[in-house]
């Protein structure tokens, strides 16, 4: 009988396990073929004198439900072509039950990929890296160090969720990224604008209501990092945080269509709320009282934000756009010197990155100006 191997994983992943298939056919070229009235030769047309036959995501999108609810049908397509094997990417619930309940369990693979949970020997790369790249937030730092910490020594593969507050451009996001990066070797990291949530199009999103559309679980299912951070969480509508509730206590987030396991994920969500008193003002404590922690970043300093003004300069100095040419006219300490005079007045590093580029264009465009000949112009 035909094999089913089933895999619960990102698209990169299964797109590298695929290519080393040497003789296999897409389900969805088999799908042009099933019409009404179509014959099983008709059908299996494209599958024949093919060893594997592979379903992808869109596999699902483009089927009916006639499909999928006919496993029988599918297996004498398959058994009709001599398949081998069937290698399906992260198929609906309501499939994968089918499969479970209709094939026997000796021709059913299934691989679940996972997270582990945070080692260790990874915690000195961590100190690092935050000192290394997340300027000030000493405080900060040291609370979430606490909490991973806490998350180590947990005997369950609940998730870790934090609350992340204060002022807006002072390091909330480039923390989960950093925290992404040093952990799993990317800052892919889920990223849901919960401020923009609360129409149709969300409900669908959140809720997946059919499986052809984009949807939050086939986001996680395709994560390549177990960092999900959630902005600006609580301006989303009260009605959807419970959309949340099993997310945060058991590491499950499940819509119509999927059931997504979150094991060991760190979730982060932010707000600008500048004190807990605020926060506790605004949020229902059946969700406060799920984090495990709140996070507090605090307004940059002179200091810091001089040296985050010399790190952005000199990003932009380094860029590739930036030729030779153009760093000849600009004098790196006078700039310097000009953004130390506003940096008062500059409160988060979005408001000194602009700034910085605005005294830049400024110089070239003196240059433009004077010069029409010029190589700018």
């Amino acid at each position: 009988m035909v094999r089913f191997n089933i895999f619960f994983e990102p698209v990169q992943k299964f797109n590298e396990r695929v290519a080393i298939l040497d003789n296999y056919v897409s389900f969805n070229e088999v799908l042009i073929n099933w019409t009404n009235g179509a014959k099983i030769q008709e059908i299996a047309e494209p599958l024949v004198g093919k060893d594997y036959c592979v379903f992808r995501m869109d596999s699902y999108s483009l089927s009916t439900s006639l499909v999928f609810e006919n496993i029988d049908l599918l297996v004498k397509i398959f058994e009709f072509a001599d398949i081998l094997e069937v290698y399906l990417h992260n198929p609906p619930k309501k499939f994968f039950h089918l499969i479970r309940q209709q094939i026997p369990s000796e021709s059913v693979h299934i691989e679940q990929s996972t997270f582990k949970k945070i080692e260790k020997k990874q915690f000195q790369d961590v100190i690092h890296d935050l000192n290394e790249n997340i300027i000030g937030q000493g405080e900060a730092k040291k609370s979430l160090l606490r909490k991973l910490v806490a998350q180590l020594i947990r005997p369950s593969s609940k998730p870790l969720v934090l609350m992340f507050y204060g002022e807006p451009g002072i390091g909330k996001t480039e923390t989960a990224k950093q925290l992404s990066t040093t952990l799993y070797g990317n800052d892919n990291i889920i990223r849901e604008q919960m401020s923009m949530v609360g129409g149709e199009s969300s409900v669908k999103y959140f809720k997946s209501t059919n499986h052809s559309e984009d949807s939050f679980s086939k986001t996680l299912l395709n994560r390549e990092s177990n960092v999900i951070l959630l902005d600006e969480f609580a301006l989303a509508p009260a009605f959807f945080h419970s959309t949340f509730f099993q997310m945060f206590d058991e590491g499950i987030y499940e819509d119509q269509n999927y059931k997504v396991d979150l094991s060991n994920s760190i979730i982060i969500c932010t707000s600008n709320f500048k004190n807990l008193s605020e926060m506790e003002k605004n949020i229902d404590v059946a969700l406060l009282s799920r984090f495990d922690g709140f996070v507090k970043f605090s307004p940059l300093s002179f200091d810091e934000k001089r040296q985050i003004s010399k790190i952005v300069y000199s990003k932009i100095i380094d860029s590739e756009s930036m030729t030779k040419e153009y760093k000849g006219y600009l004098d790196e300490v006078k700039i310097l010197e000009i953004l130390e005079s506003k940096l008062n007045a500059l409160p988060n590093v979005r408001a000194i990155r602009k700034y910085v580029e605005d005294i830049v264009a400024d110089k070239l465009l003196e240059v433009i100006i004077k010069d029409k000949s010029c190589w700018l112009c």
